[in-house]
């Protein structure tokens, strides 16, 4: 069960990063900004092109991390060691978001290790099950 929620959290973050791009959006470029069919090229902020990157970043570690969340889901591991690799994908992944928004780089790559290397196991395990 822990797995399934990890991955209700995981899209839940994903919703709360693009929603934090677009308000940002918002905010500095004004509301007519989002609606405007041609939208010209514009110099982006620090910030701005952190947030986007966080966004970006977590959809692509998405393409691995999703399916093998999913792939545990189906045949419902339940071990104690893959509940706790879920658990540490998602400490990772929110850490790093926020890390990532406030530019604090030395500590962004643990909590980007600590987002994908669980998945390894995770992995591993469910390639065990099958295979066995």
């Amino acid at each position: 069960m822990v797995v399934v929620q990890a991955l209700v959290i995981y899209g839940l973050l994903a919703v709360v990063l693009i929603s934090v791009e677009i308000l940002f959006t918002y905010a500095t470029r004004g509301f007519g900004f989002g609606f405007s069919a041609n939208r010209p090229e514009v110099e982006k902020s620090g910030l701005a092109l952190r947030i986007q990157r966080t966004y970006r970043n977590h959809v692509e570690a998405g393409s691995y991390i999703v399916p093998i969340l999913a792939a545990a889901a189906f045949l419902g591991l339940e071990r104690p060691g893959v509940e706790f690799a879920a658990h540490l994908i998602i400490i990772g992944r929110l850490g790093f978001a926020v890390t990532y928004y406030t530019g604090i780089s030395f500590i962004r790559v643990p909590f980007f290790v600590l987002g994908s290397v669980p998945s390894l196991y995770i992995g591993f395990i469910a390639l065990a099950q099958l295979m066995a």
